[in-house]
């Protein structure tokens, strides 16, 4: 049987009906709440990074040794105000570039005058520096700049300044005609005491002059004076003259390091302190520097006739004792028509160290001649010389002389040379030398050698005859050895009658009255005589027999006691 076909709508079932929601797009995901997060705490770090962060500079330096990327700091006063960020090559490899970022509240550093250098352990005749980087590893050091110009790219020094702006003391600057032993970091002293430092110098070629920077420490720098003398204090000053040996340093460290020396003259204690920056003189020595003005020297000329060998420039010329100055030049003159060359001698003497005696002297009206010219003119005709004298007889050093000779010839200042002439004199030792020349020469006209031929031939002689005496001597010892038996016995009687006359003389001595005392005396006295005698004789008679030959030669001298006790 056929079933029947449903319908459409019986076919389709009933469901209930479905409410679609549509979902919010807006809204976030627990999952993403912790990446925002990071990102929002990020970006304000990074703001506040932008925020504090400085201007970024760039140094030139000749070499990157001890700099490193992301580590290196940048240190002012000792307090971290940057890092170097990067380090490059220049284009031409010549130069290190090296990038810093400098803190937001050091801006003000980078302006065209400041300085930068890089911090590394030194070592030199300054001192020791930078010690502590040996631990910290190396910074860059900043002096501030007092510019109100900006600035990023720098070009850093490739030593420490060893003088930072603002640092307290004062500067001064000296004068020199060479460096000498000085250099940056060279002590100052005052009095042996440590003052200051020479912080620098320069030369300058177009002016041929050397100047040379220091900086005195406080509370040292009123100690600097406008009557200040300063010296070079280098090494040993070490100095034979005419005047002897000089040896004089300031301390063992200027010796290694160098050093320069400042004093005030007596009486300068009022002066006031030198003005910032101000000059003064560097003498070569405390002797120059503390020496009393001279004045302008008078330049006068000296002749001489004999060699002067040990006068070299720079000898002192000194009158009555006193140095009044020093020789110029030694020279040989050449006469016209003569053989002879005379030394010319040129010297600088100075009339202010003359004091009072100088003053003395006035100029008539109307004359040509200054007055230290006079003064040598009334010195001349009262007999003032030049002399050359020995001032040192272990180095042979000579110094000129002026002294009043007695009894020399009359002479004159001649002032028609150009400087003027002074007259002259033989030095005592000149004189000597050719005497001393003359007794040589006649000792060598002495026939040594005939005089030592005629010598040995006399002592051949007296060698022989000496053989000869020899012989004779030990006849004759032979002869007194035969015959001291007998001197014996002769002498043994001679000595009983002596002493019977000498018992038969003290009888008569008890017999005889007070007047005749004298008599007595010399009879016993005759006595002793003729006892001692005939002891000699017993002593000589003994004496020969042991030694004959002293008949010839004589007794040989006694021995010394305390060299046989030795």
């Amino acid at each position: 049987m056929t079933e029947p076909t449903p319908s459409p709508v019986e076919a389709t079932p009933n469901y209930p009906e479905v409410a679609v929601v549509r979902a919010n797009r807006m809204r976030l995901s627990l999952a993403w709440i912790v990446p925002i997060a990071a990102l929002i705490v990020g970006a304000v770090l990074i703001a506040r990074t932008v925020m504090q962060a400085g201007p970024a500079i760039t140094i030139t330096f000749g070499s990157a040794e001890g700099l490193e990327a992301g580590r290196t700091e940048v240190r002012y006063k000792e307090v971290v105000v940057g890092k170097v960020t990067k380090v490059n090559l220049s284009p031409d490899r010549q130069r290190v570039i090296v990038a810093v970022q400098l803190d937001k509240n050091v801006e003000s550093l980078a302006v065209e005058d400041t300085r930068f250098w890089v911090v590394r352990p030194r070592i030199g005749l300054a001192g020791v520096s930078g010690i502590g980087t040996l631990f910290s590893g190396a910074y860059i050091g900043v002096d501030a700049g007092i510019s109100d110009e900006p600035a990023l790219q720098f070009t850093g020094l490739e030593t420490p300044p060893f003088v930072l702006r603002g640092e307290p003391g004062r500067s001064f600057v000296l004068s020199a005609q060479n460096l000498g032993s000085l250099d940056v970091g060279s002590p100052v002293y005052y009095r042996r005491t440590r003052v200051g430092r020479v912080v620098g110098y320069t030369l300058d070629a177009a002016r041929d002059s050397l100047a040379v920077q220091m900086l005195i420490e406080p509370p040292y720098e009123r100690l600097v004076t406008t009557e200040s003398r300063f010296w070079n204090a280098s090494g040993i000053d070490l100095s034979i003259n005419a005047s002897g040996l000089t040896l004089d340093t300031e301390s063992v460290a200027s010796i290694v390091l160098g050093g320069v020396a400042f004093a005030n003259p007596a009486g300068a204690a009022s002066a006031p302190p030198a003005a910032l920056g101000q000059r003064f003189e560097l003498f070569a020595s405390r002797k120059a520097a503390m020496a009393p003005p001279d004045g302008a020297p008078l330049t006068i000329r000296m002749v001489f006739e004999q060699a002067q060998r040990g006068l070299v420039a720079g000898a002192p010329v000194d009158m009555l004792g006193v140095e009044v100055g020093s020789v110029l030049s030694v020279a040989l003159l050449h006469v016209p028509k003569s053989e002879k060359f005379p030394v010319e001698v040129i010297a600088d003497i100075y009339p202010l160290r003359l004091g009072s005696v100088r003053s003395q002297f006035v100029v008539p009206a109307g004359s040509a001649d200054t007055a230290d010219v006079l003064f040598l003119k009334r010195g001349v005709d009262a007999g003032l010389r030049a002399q050359v004298r020995t001032g040192n007889l272990l180095t042979g050093q000579l110094y000129v002389a002026l002294d009043f000779i007695l009894k020399t010839a009359k002479a004159t200042l001649d002032t028609h040379t150009d400087p003027p002439t002074v007259p002259t004199v033989r030095g005592t030792l000149s004189d000597l030398q050719p005497q001393l020349a003359d007794i040589v020469a006649r000792l060598g006209k002495v026939k040594f050698d005939e005089i030592g031929s005629d010598l040995q031939t006399t002592l051949r002689s007296a060698s022989a005859a000496g053989n000869g005496l020899q012989e004779t001597l030990a006849s004759a010892n032979a002869a007194i050895r035969q015959l001291t038996p007998e001197a014996q016995r002769a002498l043994a009687d001679v000595q009983k009658t002596l002493t019977t006359a000498q018992a038969a003389l003290a009888n008569l001595d008890r017999n005889v009255t007070q007047a005749d005392a004298p008599l007595q005396r010399n009879v016993n006295q005759a006595l002793v005589e003729m006892q001692r005698a005939a002891q000699a004789l017993r002593v000589l008679s003994d004496y020969l027999q042991q030694h004959p030959e002293s008949l010839l030669r004589g007794k040989p001298a006694d021995p010394d006691p305390k060299a046989s006790g030795r």
